[in-house]
């Protein structure tokens, strides 16, 4: 098999996880030499040279690195220099407000742009390269900062038009600097756990470099969702709502990840509204996404059957303890957990906790019967998705297996029912399987 620029950095990686520190800087160098315009091989020689103790000709690589990627189309790259530079120096935390000039909203420079691919890591490396390496340690280092702080324009091209940052470039340049301020970068290792479904969380990130794989459980099987590209934000959920993860994330490459935690974003008095008001349609495109990828309601049907069904639904939202169905009342649709949880109730007695993706309201649909328990929104409030009983009736006739899944779910659902232990006011156990819920 032919040697590729993707071996050296396999090796190089190997190298630098079990802290050989000088045979890592030997093949990033490579790379960088082999491949001008690898600005990941240019950050790696940078991260080498300060664990070998090198301030100063770290610091150089990654003051040019920041310099040139977010003048080329890359400043997530150049955050990730920036944010390290500035934990050496706290002085030079004044560059990021460069990149707020540059990419904050109403920057001229922001807009429709194409930009020069990195190198690919199929390309052949020539392992001669190494002969002509310096053999002494310190004439090495000297040689990667050379290298590496050497930029031409057979390397990098800097379009005329950047491309906006997803999120941060929806602020204006005041909040975007001061939200530079307060990140951190997390450097996670591959097969490495970033997020946990179920867990409470108190950051939201964005993807910087590496690849990530979302996933969910449901009925005990895992379900990827997606393998999001390089600026994806996650976790932002934890700015709209205190409730747990929805999904798990996973690095299946070694990643840099911004992190932005709330609470340093309240303590330097960061405008979480425009925060807020940024993540609000993205975050609902996003869990709208991860609905009709995980509930069994869109199961059936085709991408654009999918989406013309999305478009029926209304969005509904109900604060902390908020009744969204009552006991007794006649059902007027289906609802689909959006985020947060509902509580399943008949009289004081909880039956269920139903989250994202699941469904209720539908047997009384069914059975065109009053509903038969009260559903409410539990601490952290709820968004739901309702889907009117005229467009659920059409929907149910149009797709059978829809039809055979409703009345199999409230099969269940009435089989959960009954071993409930009966309220005080009822005359008997049998009385609850008449009582239904929904």
């Amino acid at each position: 098999m032919p040697t590729t620029i993707a071996t050296f950095k396999e090796r190089a990686d190997h190298a630098l996880f079990e802290e050989r520190y000088r045979e890592a800087l030997l093949f990033y160098t490579a790379i960088v030499q082999l491949q001008p315009g690898n600005l990941d091989a240019r950050l790696r020689v940078a991260d080498t040279l300060l664990a070998l103790g090198d301030v100063q000709a770290a610091a150089a690589v990654y003051t040019a690195l920041a310099r040139n990627a977010a003048l080329a189309g890359y400043p997530l790259r150049a955050l990730i220099a920036l944010r390290i530079l500035s934990n050496l120096e706290p002085k030079l935390s004044v560059l990021l407000t460069e990149v707020a000039r540059l990419y904050a909203t109403g920057s001229k420079r922001i807009g429709k742009s194409t930009r020069r691919s990195l190198p690919s890591l199929s390309e052949p490396a020539d392992e001669t390269v190494f002969q002509r390496m310096p053999k002494e340690d310190r004439m090495l280092a000297q040689h990667a900062q050379v290298l590496a702080t050497r930029y031409d324009q057979d390397c990098v091209f800097f379009p005329e038009r950047l491309l906006p940052i997803p999120l941060l470039s929806l602020l204006p340049e005041d909040d975007f600097a001061q939200v530079l301020t307060v990140f951190s970068v997390v450097r996670v290792r591959p097969e490495t756990w970033i997020l946990r479904q179920g867990e409470r969380g108190h950051s939201f990130y964005v993807l910087a470099r590496g690849t990530i794989e979302v996933s969910t459980e449901r009925e005990g099987e895992a379900v990827k969702l997606a393998q999001p590209s390089e600026g994806t934000i996650f976790g932002e959920m934890v700015l709209l709502s205190d409730a747990p993860r929805t999904a798990s994330v996973r690095a299946v490459t070694d990643c840099d990840l911004l992190e932005f935690d709330l609470t340093q974003l309240e303590a330097a008095k960061v405008k979480l509204t425009h925060l807020n008001d940024a993540l609000g349609g993205f975050a609902r495109e996003r869990l709208l996404t991860n609905v009709t990828l995980t509930s069994p309601l869109f199961r059936p049907l085709d991408p654009r059957e999918r989406v013309d069904l999305v478009r029926r639904f209304v969005n509904v939202n109900k604060r902390p303890g908020e009744v969204v169905i009552r006991e007794g009342e006649q059902g007027t649709g289906l609802y689909v957990v959006l985020r947060g949880e509902v509580a399943i109730l008949r009289g004081e007695q909880e039956a269920a906790r139903l989250g994202p993706s699941e469904l209720f309201g539908e047997i009384s649909l069914l059975r065109r019967e009053p509903t038969s328990a009260t559903v409410r929104a539990l601490e952290s409030g709820v968004e739901l998705l309702f889907l009117h009983r005229d467009y659920f009736e059409r929907l149910i006739g149009a797709f059978p297996e829809l039809r055979a899944y409703f009345e199999g779910l409230s099969d269940a659902r009435l089989t959960d029912l009954r071993s409930l232990r009966p309220d005080a006011g009822s005359p008997s156990g049998e009385e609850i399987e008449v009582e239904l819920l929904f």
